[in-house]
């Protein structure tokens, strides 16, 4: 824009010299369109750039590894005419790894509809965030800019690729006979009918089915206090690292989801915190790699040992890039 500036600046000054020098309607005509020509820019592009917004979208919320994506940048103008020129700060960043890219980048003859797009990085597994910064709208010469707001920070989950299943640990195997149903309150489907015992509560009689079989019926709890397995991972390292250690915990998680086995996947974070998510089901393992994948991984191994006390006498499945324990 400065550079523009200074073009229109000189471009003034020429046709005012020729005023001087020249006394005559062509030099007067040409002063008159070098004065009116940046007010007629100003005009034709305010319309479009006030009130205009930018919209930041993911092309999908969620990718595999090595998946092609896309950030796309669209416009919203209350002007049929096309934005002339468009600049900002564009930051891209994983969160998991910690590699973040600043670019500028400039556009131009955005209209109503219309978006670019900007290629994702989804060679490592993470939680890749879009965010634009300092957007300005030119008009037509380049010679004013406008303020633009900035759309709200945006992210797309990058989820590992399965590990072969012959690279897996043993996976912990549940007793026979028992419920495979998560710990905590049971619902109305998770209740056995038996006949009446005394010293039962009455409040667990069930009246309905008692009436018609002309004796007690009593609601007995199932079990649901089963030994659910402990998944801890050695989460730290590059790229490359993390991607296979993910690529094992994914599979490993799937594998106990397929056998109904509820599990508490553990970590150390970067700040040597403890931190841990309970999965029982699909939805909850992606929460739980969602977790996972924005937060910064450290570099080392932690210092500190894990916890896991409070899980009990629950089997342990191990998951790191070397070699897989199951105790």
């Amino acid at each position: 824009m400065v550079g523009r500036r200074i073009v229109y600046g000189v471009a003034l000054l020429a046709a005012l010299a020729l005023q001087i020098f020249y006394d005559g309607y062509l030099a007067q005509f040409l002063l008159i369109c070098v004065i009116a020509l940046p007010l007629l820019s100003l005009a034709l592009s305010l319309r479009g750039v006030i009130g205009m917004h930018l919209e930041l979208i993911p092309s999908a919320s969620q990718l595999v590894q090595g998946e092609s994506g896309q950030w796309q940048i669209a416009a919203h103008t209350r002007s049929f005419l096309p934005v002339a020129r468009l600049t900002m700060v564009v930051t891209l960043e994983n969160r998991l790894t910690g590699d973040r890219q600043r670019q500028r980048l400039k556009t131009s003859g955005l209209s109503r509809g219309m978006a670019r797009t900007l290629p994702m990085d989804t060679a490592h597994c993470g939680q890749l965030t879009c965010q634009l910064h300092r957007v300005r709208a030119l008009d037509l010469l380049g010679l004013f800019a406008f303020p633009v707001s900035t759309p709200a920070l945006v992210h797309a989950l990058v989820l590992p690729q399965p590990a072969p299943t012959e690279d897996l640990p043993p996976l912990p195997q549940m007793p026979a006979g028992e419920s495979l149903k998560w710990r905590g309150t049971p619902s109305m489907e998770d209740y056995d009918l038996r006949e009446y015992r005394p010293g039962d509560p009455l409040r667990s009689i069930h009246w309905k089915l008692s009436s018609k079989h002309d004796s007690l019926v009593v609601r007995e709890p199932v079990k649901t206090g089963l030994p659910q397995a402990a998944v801890t991972v050695d989460l730290f390292g590059d790229g490359d690292r993390l991607d296979q250690v993910l690529g094992r915990l994914w599979t490993v998680c799937m594998s106990l989801l397929g056998r109904e086995i509820p599990h508490t996947i553990v970590w150390i974070d970067r700040d040597q915190a403890q931190r841990q998510e309970a999965v029982a089901s699909q939805a909850q393992l992606l929460a739980a790699m969602a977790d996972l994948l924005s937060c910064p991984a450290p570099t080392q191994p932690p210092t500190v040992p894990l916890d896991l006390s409070r899980l009990g006498q629950a089997p342990r499945v191990h998951v790191t890039l070397g070699e897989e324990d199951a105790p």
